[in-house]
Order: C-alpha cells, then sequence, then structure tokens
C-alpha cells in the first residue's frame, strides 16, 4: 500500500510538478531581491512606523515616554488615574528599569520627585510589561534574512507551478490570443481557412445566370453543401429579398420522408416559400439511385413533391406566382461502405438560385403581349410559365388566345377565368390562398 502510494506520488511530481518547476535561476533572483529589499528597508531607506507600540521604540524614546507619564501624573487633576498610568508603563519593556536608570541620570535632577511618584506604579506595571528584545540573540538579528527568502521561494514554487497548470492555459494564453485577435485555437482556425478556402472554390463553380437565364441575374444565389460544413444537420435556408423587401424564403434539408440512421441521408429536399402564397410551401426532392428504384420509398416521397434522381446537373425547378427558385446538382457521391449500395449521399453539392418573375408572368408567346395584362396574369401561374421555353406550352395555348380579342375584344378580361372558375372557388375563407392539392 505504502509502495504504491510512494509510486502514485512520484508519477504525479514526474508528469506534473516537474515540468512547470520554475527554473533555479529565477528562485535565486527572487532571493536576492528580497535580501536586498530588507538591506534597503533597513539601512538605506529606514522604514518608518506608525501607531506602533512603545515596546517597540528605541531606549532613549521610550525613556522619554517614562519622563511624559511622570508629567502627566504630577499635574492637578481632580480624578485618579494611578490605574491609566499603570496601564500605560505597562507598555514599555521594562518599565521600573527605566525609571530607576533615569532616578540615577544627573541630567534628569529636577525630575526626581515625579519620578519618584511614579516608582510604585512602575513596580505594579513590571510583571506584566512587554518583554524586551535580546539584542545579543543570533537568531533575532538573523530571523528576518532568512524566513523572508524562505517564505518567498515556496510561495513563488506554488504560485509558478499553479500558473503553469491552470492559469496560464485556462485564462492567460485564450487572453492573449482574443488581444492578438485570434479567438480560437489553431486547430480551429486551420479548420476555417479551409472551410473559406472551399467556399471560394464552390463560388467559381457558380452558374453565370446573366447570360444562361431569360430572367437575368438572379436576386438570391449560394452554394450549399452536405455534410454542413462545421458540423451540424444539414438544414439550410436562404432569404428571397428584392431592395431589401423580402418576398420569401428558399432552402434544402435532409427529407424526413424515410427512414435511415442519423447522420445519413438518403433523399434531399428542396423547398420554396412565398410570401404572397403563405398557406402552402412548395417542395420537391433529390433521392439517391437506391431510393429511386425502390417503389416504396418513392411512393412516401412523392407525397411531397415530385422526386427526381440525385446526379450532376440534375435540376429542379420550384414556381410560385410571383417566384422561381432553381436548385442544380453540381457534384455528389454515395458512401463507400453503404449498405445498400447508391442509398446514402457521402457528399452533395446544391445551387440555389431565386428570381421574381414579371408582373405579367412568363412569356409564353408574341400574341399575349398585345392583350390586357389583368386577364392573361391570372392565367399564367396555372399554365407554368416555364413550360412554354420548352415544348409543352403552346398546345396549351393554340385556340383561346386568339379567339379573345377577335370574337369579344371590351370582355377580354372576364374571358379568360370562365375555363378556371374552379381554382379560385376552393379557398373556404374567400382570401386568396389555393388549397388545390400540389403536383
Amino acid at each position: 500500500m505504502i509502495k504504491s502510494i510512494q509510486n502514485s506520488v512520484i508519477g504525479i511530481f514526474g508528469v506534473l510538478i516537474k515540468p512547470n518547476l520554475p527554473r533555479l535561476a529565477v528562485i535565486v533572483a527572487l532571493v536576492i531581491g528580497v535580501l536586498a529589499g530588507l538591506f534597503w528597508g533597513y539601512n538605506v531607506h529606514e522604514t518608518i512606523y506608525y501607531d506602533g507600540q512603545p515596546s517597540a521604540l528605541q531606549q532613549t524614546w521610550q525613556n522619554e515616554w517614562v519622563k511624559l507619564l511622570a508629567d502627566r501624573y504630577a499635574a492637578t487633576t481632580d480624578r485618579d488615574i494611578s490605574g491609566n498610568i499603570v496601564d500605560l508603563l505597562q507598555r514599555v519593556d521594562d518599565p521600573l528599569g527605566i525609571v530607576d536608570s533615569l532616578l540615577a541620570n544627573p541630567a534628569e535632577i529636577e525630575n526626581t520627585g515625579k519620578l519618584q511618584a511614579i516608582r510604585p506604579f512602575a513596580e505594579a506595571a513590571q510583571t506584566s510589561a512587554a518583554a524586551a528584545p535580546q539584542l545579543n540573540d543570533i537568531w533575532m538579528i538573523l530571523r528576518p534574512f532568512i524566513m523572508a527568502p524562505l517564505v518567498f521561494a515556496i510561495a513563488a514554487l506554488i504560485f509558478v507551478v499553479v500558473y503553469n497548470l491552470l492559469i496560464k492555459p485556462i485564462v492567460v494564453d485564450p487572453l492573449i490570443r482574443r488581444l492578438r485577435g485570434e479567438k480560437t485555437s489553431k486547430e480551429v482556425l486551420e479548420v476555417r481557412k479551409a472551410q473559406q478556402e472551399e467556399r471560394r472554390i464552390l463560388e467559381t463553380r457558380k452558374t453565370d445566370f446573366t447570360t444562361a437565364s431569360a430572367l437575368g441575374a438572379p436576386l438570391m444565389q449560394r452554394m450549399t453543401t452536405y455534410p454542413a460544413m462545421g458540423g451540424g444537420d444539414f438544414d439550410e435556408s436562404f432569404e428571397i429579398e428584392e431592395n431589401e423587401m423580402f418576398l420569401g424564403q428558399c432552402g434544402a434539408v435532409v427529407s424526413d420522408g424515410i427512414e435511415m440512421q442519423p447522420g445519413q441521408a438518403m433523399a434531399i429536399e428542396v423547398w420554396l416559400f412565398d410570401k404572397d402564397d403563405f398557406v402552402r410551401t412548395f417542395t420537391k426532392v433529390f433521392v439517391s439511385d437506391y431510393v429511386f428504384n425502390n417503389p416504396s420509398l418513392r411512393a412516401r416521397l412523392q407525397e411531397k413533391g415530385d422526386v427526381v434522381l440525385a446526379q450532376p446537373g440534375a435540376v429542379i425547378v420550384l414556381e410560385t406566382n410571383t417566384l422561381r427558385v432553381q436548385a442544380r446538382v453540381v457534384e455528389m457521391s454515395y458512401g463507400v461502405n453503404a449498405a445498400p449500395p447508391n442509398s446514402t449521399f457521402q457528399r452533395f453539392i446544391l445551387e440555389l438560385a431565386s428570381w421574381r418573375k414579371p408582373q405579367g408572368g412568363m412569356p409564353t408567346a408574341p400574341l399575349p403581349a398585345q392583350t390586357i395584362p389583368a386577364a392573361t396574369a391570372p392565367t399564367q401561374p396555372q399554365t407554368f410559365a416555364p413550360a412554354p421555353v420548352f415544348n409543352p406550352a403552346p398546345p396549351q395555348t393554340h385556340v383561346p388566345i386568339p379567339q379573345q380579342p377577335t370574337t369579344m375584344p371590351p370582355m377580354a378580361p372576364p374571358a379568360a377565368p370562365p375555363p378556371r372558375t374552379l381554382p379560385p372557388d376552393d379557398d373556404p375563407f374567400g382570401g386568396t390562398g389555393d388549397f388545390a392539392p400540389i403536383g
């Protein structure tokens, strides 16, 4: 048992204490400084004491103390002060010896009567008077010069060990880094530097929509990465604003429509919220190859919206009456040890871009530009404005559009709504919300 304790103490000393001990030169310098201070205080620039005890005075000043008491007792008074005289005589280290030496001194011949009057009080105070210092005691002389350096050396050892183990790493080093602008450790700074470099590289992979889109530069264009930079759950959201006016939000999140292990993603859900259509949020889903070819899992996710196979270059478009969001898969890879294969994403880089659609909707043909905007504006969201850019749009407008200005020019605004009267009436509260199911 004792051997085990000894080994533990030796181990703790060797591992924790010894590496943090101050150098011998530091201790020697501290001792020399204390000795120099004592020499300065006692010899070069003597210390002046205030409110000290009379026994600490030099002998000549203790003699003056006794003579003052003799003068005070000789003065006329209407009350007995003998008790006070005895108490004050006890403050000096040898009251009876001082009185006798003064009586034997020829220079004090005029004070002989006064000193004789207080001699009985000096005899009474002698037994309980302060002890006189032993001037010939070598220990009393050397004690300040030995004890003071020793105490300071031990205190310095303890302080340096505690400082190196606790104070410096917990308080001093973080404070110095903060003053220098380094608010985090080197490891965290390296991670942040790597993240900044990755963001810089991602910025170079953005699509140039000024030439690639008929709507021009987007209001918002962001690159987002799964897994999330810096750790944490992948749940990105970005505000869509125009001239500091909030229009809506869009984002991407790991879809919760299917069960999977924590930290894994089989599907990435892209969503769009329009403040002018606040009753619903539009969603579509990028899925892995395994989910796309699994009818059961695919059916679950189709309840959220269209399901698109995730592959580099795959695009999802979300639209409302006023907003358009495009999500493009920039890069993706599957987990190496994923089971089953091609089921979970290891890396997924997504580009999100949003535009505000023109007031009259997306242009579909030259003719609608000649009609009244009020008549065509409500019908555009139902014909999916981007579709005319591809080929499905012309068949939807080949009959109604040319007949409206030719048959009833004055009634052109009310002529367009009749074929679409049901969507505005499906709001039971009489508002502008559209409760039609999202397809």
